[in-house]
């Protein structure tokens, strides 16, 4: 497993370089841009959840997401099975200071469609088996510092670190009528979402490739549903997303990512037995075009572990998706 290894080396040479870094800048001038963030800015992968891809280097910009996801089994989460899809429209943006990009997102509507096979290992009334919620989604919101490795590696070389938080904001649920003829609602786990990770990328030609390592850690807080309280255990994963991009024309490119989570932990209670030994592996691949000042990016999402679907169901992300992105710079 080259997660660690990776990890260590960006740590040391992003560590070598920050006092060369603050030793060549003072107070009162912000550093300047090398070559290989100006390409990085430019054709950078498209980040997209499950979790998304923090970048080497991310400009100045504004976006709007247009995504569908969908999942065929439920069945890992408590008291229900079935299979659900999403429609998800959201906008973000990225905002630059010296070396510190903040992010934020926020997935402005969210239709979620669930066909339900199962409630409490009863079929569902018919008026309850398909169900659509409209409801707002989980805000997204981290740092970035990155800096050029220099001397260290080559001038083409970009590394550092970053931590994000996703904040439960999300207002979907489900009202299910029980056999005793009372009503429940069914909402999907709610997790705070902390996301440290070391970030490298680099330039090669008209190649360039970012490598994330970090963790994905989930926690609470706890729930119920019909009077049964559900603890929501924390949940620890090692996330690490690999991708590559090709920019043949100064209007077109092409990205794959890779993005594996390993669990850390075990987690007890009979409830979230599935949520046990993930393994997640998925590949994005994606086109961006460039037309003026605006970005297309045309992005999809393949699972290609069982886990995966699992994870992301705990992502709000499905085992498939598709998401259109049009950004421009401020």
């Amino acid at each position: 497993m080259l997660g660690p290894q990776v990890l260590a080396l960006v740590f040391l040479l992003v560590g070598g370089e920050a006092s060369a870094d603050a030793a060549a800048t003072t107070d009162d001038a912000a550093p300047t841009e090398s070559s290989a963030e100006g390409f990085l800015a430019t054709y950078f992968p498209a980040p997209v959840d499950g979790p998304a891809l923090r970048l080497p280097f991310s400009p100045n910009r504004l976006y709007v997401d247009l995504g569908y996801a969908s999942t065929s089994d439920l069945s890992s989460l408590p008291y229900i099975t079935g299979k659900a899809r999403n429609l998800r429209l959201a906008a973000g943006g990225t905002w630059r200071w010296r070396r510190l990009a903040f992010s934020g997102e926020l997935p402005m509507l969210q239709a979620t469609t669930i066909d339900v096979a199962t409630v409490m290992n009863q079929p569902p009334v018919p008026a309850d088996a398909h169900q659509t919620a409209y409801s707002l989604g989980d805000l997204r919101l981290g740092a970035d510092w990155t800096v050029p490795l220099g001397d260290s590696v080559g001038d083409s070389f970009v590394g550092g670190f970053g931590f994000r938080v996703r904040l439960p904001t999300h207002t979907t649920r489900f009202d299910f009528h029980l056999i005793d003829g009372s009503t429940a609602a069914y909402a999907f786990p709610y997790y705070f979402h902390l996301e440290p990770t070391a970030i490298l990328g680099g330039v090669l030609g008209r190649f360039l490739f970012v490598v994330n390592q970090g963790a994905v850690v989930l926690m609470g807080p706890d729930a119920t549903f019909s009077g049964i309280p559900i603890h929501v255990p924390t949940i620890a994963y090692w996330d690490a997303a690999y991708a590559v991009t090709w920019a043949p024309l100064d209007e077109l490119a092409a990205s794959v990512e890779l993005s594996t989570d390993v669990q850390l932990n075990h987690v007890d209670g009979l409830d979230f037995q599935k949520f046990n030994d993930v393994r997640s592996v998925w590949l994005a691949p994606a086109l961006q075009l460039h037309a003026g000042d605006t970005r297309f990016d045309l992005v999809a999402r393949f699972s290609l572990s069982k886990s995966a679907n699992l994870f992301g169901i705990m992502e709000y992300a499905g085992s498939t998706s598709v998401t259109l992105r049009a950004s421009r710079p401020f």
